[in-house]
């Protein structure tokens, strides 16, 4: 049993804000700027992974809701166990407001109070079913799937405009230039080789023959993380991650939160955890819910990632009726995040705002 703290850190933005949209439009995005209204788009079901950490992961110390200033108004801020985050605090004082959520997730180990061991939720992962900490570090370590991997360049059409996604490039440049391959297979100790790691040990044997670094396997799903590590990074590879802090929105060639889980990898600071405990979905068209609504409603694993890449409005919405009615139906009640009975209630917890870094007595937890 871990019987260190463990915290859930979950990003979050609301993109029908109007508030955030008029801030957001105020400024002008640049080439290979990523703007899509689908990096935003809200599907309404953030208290369905609430409640999931609430029936399935009710071990975990503190719960961080990352946001630009803003939350849902079902929240229960009286709850001690979540935390509104404003963003913008973690940000040098020129760089606010920033629209990247790239450049948020390499800074989000400065949250307040935050632990040395934390997960990391985007808002479309879910937990389906009962999570223990061994499911996320064990002997103090993150667990995960580990494979060397070829980095691809995906070239897509998003209203006419090409873009070769760079963002793993990036990031595994960023350890390419400070590790060699085989000093990150004598790093982990064997561990690449775990058949644990499923078909990514099939990909890591395949990239051998290449004497360099090819690239990592991309898990999407809840990534465990040493707070240790975003700092060891940051004094270390700054030079490398200072222009996406520069970025107001995310670009193609942005640095993300994958960099920081490679370094953990480079330098054999993770523990192997077999695939089979999360799910990815990819949703482009009508339909393709449907694999993911019989994932919710049988909970055929722990964590599922619902990826939108929904080009049709039309669509989208039926979309996301299906999977909230999976999710409705997979959690009926209200969790201990959420103001009782109809969504009303008090408001006495304090959000984080640039001004003011307030001390959260009822919690404990020191800004």
């Amino acid at each position: 049993m871990e019987n260190y703290p463990i915290d859930f850190v979950i990003s979050w933005v609301d993109g029908n804000d109007e508030d955030w949209l008029a801030k957001r439009q105020q400024y002008r995005a640049t080439k290979g700027d990523d703007t899509r209204k689908r990096r935003v788009r809200e599907w309404n079901n953030l208290q369905f992974l609430l409640r999931g950490i609430d029936k399935y992961a009710n071990w975990v110390n503190h719960v961080y809701l990352l946001t630009p200033g803003h939350y849902p108004k079902w929240l229960d801020l009286d709850c001690e166990r979540i935390s509104v985050i404003n963003q913008d605090i973690l940000f040098p004082e020129e760089l606010v407001p920033s629209f990247n959520n790239c450049a948020v997730e390499l800074l989000m180990y400065k949250i307040p109070g935050l632990s040395e061991h934390f997960v990391y939720f985007n808002d479309d992962m879910f937990l389906l079913k009962k999570a223990k900490p061994e499911d996320f570090f064990k002997n103090g370590l993150p667990l995960d799937t580990v494979g060397f991997a070829p980095t691809q360049a995906d070239y897509k059409q998003d209203g006419g405009k090409g873009q070769v996604y760079g963002i793993a490039v990036m990031c595994t440049r960023l350890i390419a230039k400070r590790y060699t391959k085989q000093e990150i297979l004598n790093n982990s100790k064997g561990k690449f080789y775990s058949p644990r790691n499923g078909k990514d040990l099939i990909k890591t044997i395949c990239m051998m023959p290449w004497h360099n670094i090819t690239g990592f396997n991309e898990t999407h799903t809840a990534t465990s993380f040493l707070k240790s590590t975003f700092e060891e990074m940051w004094n270390l590879a700054e030079d490398d991650m200072v222009d996406t802090l520069n970025s107001r929105f995310r670009h193609e060639f942005n640095v993300a939160q994958w960099a920081v889980r490679f370094w953990q990898i480079a330098t054999g600071k993770f523990e192997i955890r077999n695939p089979g405990f999360s799910k990815f979905y990819d949703v482009v068209y009508l339909g393709d819910e449907k694999p993911v609504v019989d994932c919710i409603t049988k909970g055929k694993t722990k964590v599922i990632c619902i990826n939108d890449n929904v080009d049709n409005d039309d669509e989208f919405d039926e979309i996301v009726t299906h999977v909230n009615k999976a999710f409705e139906r997979k959690f009926p009640q209200e969790s201990q995040f959420e103001k009782k009975s109809v969504w009303g209630g008090t408001r006495n917890r304090v959000i984080l705002t640039k001004e003011a870094v307030i001390h959260f007595e009822r919690s404990g937890v020191a800004a």
